[in-house]
């Protein structure tokens, strides 16, 4: 039996409340891809036929060749299932570089290839679970920064630094250990323990309901000093990587601008065929907006190729510049295997410390503030409804199965990624099908070991140049949540200028005094100094503390500007695809029939159908 949705039912319909964060996040990201849907004419294959010209309307109105409910070919299914992973590779790729240096292994080129192949290869795991019985929305899952603060944080404590541990004496280069596997998997594993311990909390606030009540306090005043602090803290990582040569990483930011803003209306003839245009014809694709870090990735690497050919970079491993060849870890795709599958406890068993824990919880909080927006504009391009409230714990809950998943593969938590989102306004294909195809992309290139090692060979000034841009957009991101409340406010303004700076200064502080925290017991030491010294969880909390206890008026902390940009009825008039989209696949959506989905959060409940059953 089919339960069909009662509109007016709020368990299955009604989405968070709009005073929420997601409500905000939602707005930013939904308004860019908009226009990107708008602005953007991509011709791969003309849209299926369409039983009802209400939904064809609709879906012109969208501008969509797919809907979510829709399943292209196979072969264009894998095509564009190539293209998500293409996508989010950028994101992906900058993960190990940025942990290889406080876990100590950056000189350790076989250790970032198999660390940059786990993550891809759980990311397509966890994108299949959660684009099959989680969410239910084409969303890919990947690697998230939101936990590189908190692994930051971790990271400065005295045990696990560096070049001050007895063990790593005498191999040492530039102050970090180099091919050592018990030093850097030691560090590995005291992260895979507190991202596995801390996800539970993700899982109960998920499958519990208890998203809605958290999100609650948080508007834009507190979550804009929270996202821009992520970009913010790692400017440091971005110019020591830049610094080894800023010629090339000004190349690099360059052609990131020029591919991504002045190139990205710009598009590239390509043959296509299609019955309605009478055979063959040539279409535009918009080769620069959707992949503009990895073509300047390529056309920066084979600058620094033939540089390296001309002798223009010094041979000597010793100088600064050395690290702009292109030959200078080219060993490591002799050392990678050519099929090598991830498997849990690969570094060996993770480690649990309560400092790990409670300052991994810092990122999972952020990471599900940031999921819950991307739920939202997911369903706007897709034609989907507004997730309901279920669909929204239910993909909040395998999130967090996600990252005890990622945990026990020793990869970073995983999340849903915004740019993959971006992607769908722009092809214009909103089909669950094509993110489950990506999925097995992402698992199937996840194993191919060489593939890793041969992305690891890029030189390290053309990774920072990526940093710059990387780094900046998202604290730009967290800026922009400002625009719904009143910044001529002095309220806000105290708010939102001392939670950044205070974020800023007082991990400084706490790097610079280790031992600041001396309470006489050892593990509240390191619990206390681990929160004090991430930037995130400080500026989280204090603009938390104040945005909810100052007074100030809704439209003054911009909660009513939002509710009045979006309706349910602009939501009524976009949305083409059913409610049944969020329906669990294979007979499980038989349990919402049960009296006991009353009680579960994340199963929707219709009172009327189970009332009719015997």
């Amino acid at each position: 039996m089919r339960i069909k949705y009662d509109r007016t039912c709020q368990r299955s319909i009604k989405p968070l409340g709009e005073g929420s964060l997601s409500w905000y996040i939602q707005l930013q990201i939904a308004k860019d891809m908009k226009m990107a849907t708008q602005q953007v004419d991509v011709e791969m294959t003309p849209s299926p036929d369409q039983p009802s010209s209400e939904n064809n309307d609709k879906k012109r109105a969208l501008g969509l060749l797919y809907l979510i409910d829709e399943n292209p070919p196979w072969y264009i299914c894998l095509f564009l299932g190539f293209q998500h992973y293409l996508t989010m590779i950028g994101g992906t790729l900058t993960i190990p570089f940025v942990l290889s240096v406080p876990m100590c292994f950056s000189n350790n080129t076989l250790a970032i290839s198999e660390v940059f192949n786990t993550l891809t290869f759980v990311s397509g795991i966890v994108t299949l679970v959660q684009s099959t019985f989680g969410v239910r929305l084409p969303i890919v899952q990947g690697g998230s920064f939101t936990f590189f603060a908190p692994t930051f944080a971790i990271m400065s404590l005295p045990q696990w630094q560096c070049s001050k541990q007895p063990q790593d004496a005498g191999n040492l280069t530039d102050g970090f250990p180099s091919n050592n596997d018990d030093i850097w998997k030691s560090r590995m594993r005291e992260i895979q323990g507190a991202l596995m311990v801390s996800a539970l909390f993700e899982i109960f606030i998920g499958f519990t309901g208890l998203i809605g009540f958290l999100l609650r306090f948080i508007g834009p005043i507190s979550i804009a000093p929270t996202i821009t602090l992520i970009g913010v803290a790692l400017f440091n990582v971005a110019a020591d990587q830049a610094g080894k040569h800023w010629g090339i990483s000004i190349m690099t930011i360059v052609l990131i601008a020029l591919f991504s803003q002045y190139l990205t209306n710009v598009k590239i003839p390509v043959p296509g065929y299609s019955k309605d245009r009478g055979g063959f014809y040539v279409g535009g694709y918009p080769l620069f907006s959707l992949f503009p870090v990895i073509l300047a990735i390529i056309v920066s690497w084979i600058i620094c190729a033939i540089v390296t050919a001309a002798g223009g970079f010094p041979s000597d491993p010793s100088a600064p510049q050395y690290l702009a060849r292109t030959d200078a870890r080219i060993s490591v795709l002799k050392e990678a295997e050519w099929i090598r599958l991830p498997y849990p406890g690969q570094w060996g068993t993770p480690t649990v410390s309560a400092a790990g824990v409670f300052g991994m919880l810092a990122g999972v909080l952020a990471s599900i503030v940031e999921s819950v927006g991307d739920y939202y504009a997911c369903a706007r391009l897709s034609g989907a409804p507004p997730p309901p409230r279920h669909a929204i714990n239910r993909g909040i809950g395998l999130e967090g199965i996600g990252c005890v998943l990622a945990g026990s593969f020793g990869a970073l938590g995983t999340t849903s990624y915004s740019q993959n989102v971006g992607a769908i306004g722009i092809t214009k294909v909103g089909s669950l099908r094509v993110i489950q195809w990506s999925a097995l992309v992402l698992m199937v290139v996840g194993v191919v070991g060489k593939f890793g090692a041969l992305f690891v060979t890029i030189p390290d000034p053309i990774v920072g140049g990526v940093f710059m841009v990387m780094f900046g957009i998202i604290a730009a991101v967290g800026i922009s949540n400002l625009q719904f409340a009143d910044m001529n406010s002095p309220r806000n303004l105290f708010i939102v200028g001392f939670s950044i700076l205070f974020g800023l200064a007082l991990p400084h502080y706490m790097n610079s005094h280790p031992n600041a925290i001396n309470t006489g017991v050892p593990e509240i030491d390191q619990i206390i100094t681990v929160l004090l010294s991430t930037s995130m969880a400080v500026g989280c909390v204090t603009a938390l503390i104040l945005d909810n206890t100052i007074p100030g008026t809704a439209e003054e902390r911009g909660l009513r500007a939002f509710r009045e940009h979006v309706s349910n009825k602009t939501e009524e008039q976009l949305q083409t695809a059913s409610i049944d989209v969020y329906n669990l696949p294979f007979g499980l959506q038989r349990l919402s029939e049960c009296r006991m989905a009353k009680y579960l959060p994340f199963l929707p409940y219709n009172e009327e159908t189970c009332e009719s059953r015997p």
